[in-house]
């Protein structure tokens, strides 16, 4: 798959490279192509399970949601699981309603083709913008893990009368303004460009070439491998489409200098945590004493 900041840069990287004056990271990406697999090829959906009610594929482009309501939340499993990866896939929404994500490190839970674990949301534009593109725990206590446009760190700490903890977000600073992130968007026929990177505690999701979020998870319950799915989410009628979807196990971090960051101080409060796993619950700043 080609992505449109690679093109933009091409040219003039290629030709510092030939005249021995930069090494380009670029063409040595390029060099890594072979090792990225596909994961839809023609009009199958081999090597995945889900419900072919809401998942279909042809010509390698697959059709996730339906004109009706959906009734429960679903996914399309992919079989194999991955640990550290690389993803790349383009993405487009005929509908302006609906509500998806590519769900990663995650494991099978009881529903209907139910996947529990991380998500890089995935969703039309919102009016609540923050949680376009955001790091979310499907049916975990973490919820809202990153929002759009934050460089954050998650971590658990204990609290004063026992239990299971509370979720720190610690905003380190913003990767992108979120206007420009989602002002990158392009509209329907058009298609958006994603890469969505996880090395170990470090998960980076980037759209149209820009950081939408840098995570770095330090919870010690933190699955550091696991399914990879692509949810259709119970609610209004939802149509996304996905393809040039394909990916590549990693031993080290890729190279992230040719994705946009204009980096910002984060707003207060930067240390917040979690008093609640329901969906959408504001954060509470920590105490400056830090005690729970």
């Amino acid at each position: 798959m080609t992505f449109d900041m690679t093109r933009r840069s091409t040219f003039m990287l290629g030709m510092m490279a030939t005249a021995g004056l930069l090494y380009s990271p670029h063409a040595a990406a390029q060099s890594q192509e072979e090792s990225f697999t596909p994961l839809f090829k023609g009009n199958s959906l081999d090597g995945w399970r889900g419900d072919p009610t809401y998942f279909s594929v042809k010509d390698g482009v697959l059709t996730a949601g339906s004109r009706d309501v959906v009734t429960k939340n679903t996914f399309l499993i992919l079989n194999k699981p991955y640990g550290d990866f690389e993803l790349r896939y383009r993405y487009r929404w005929e509908t302006k309603t609906g509500n998806s994500g590519i769900q990663f490190r995650s494991g099978v839970a009881e529903g209907h083709f139910t996947l529990a674990g991380m998500q890089a949301n995935l969703t039309p534009i919102i009016d609540r913008v923050e949680r376009f593109g955001m790091l979310y725990e499907e049916l975990g206590d973490r919820a809202e893990m990153v929002l759009l446009g934050q460089k954050a760190e998650i971590t658990r700490r204990t609290v004063s009368n026992g239990g299971q903890g509370r979720i720190v977000r610690t905003v380190l600073s913003t990767t992108n303004p979120r206007e420009a992130i989602i002002a990158s968007i392009r509209p329907y026929p058009e298609w958006n460009d994603v890469v969505l990177i996880a090395h170990g505690e470090r998960i980076i999701h980037v759209i149209n070439g820009l950081i939408a979020f840098d995570a770095t998870d330090k919870d010690p319950l933190a699955r550091r491998d696991g399914l990879i799915g692509i949810q259709v989410h119970a609610g209004d009628p939802m149509v996304l489409q996905i393809k040039d979807m394909e990916i590549r196990a990693i031993n080290k971090l890729p190279d992230l200098s040719g994705y946009v960051t204009q980096p910002g101080v984060a707003p207060e409060p930067r240390r917040t945590y979690k008093d609640s796993t329901k969906v959408a619950m504001p954060d509470v700043a920590l105490p400056d004493d830090e005690s729970l």
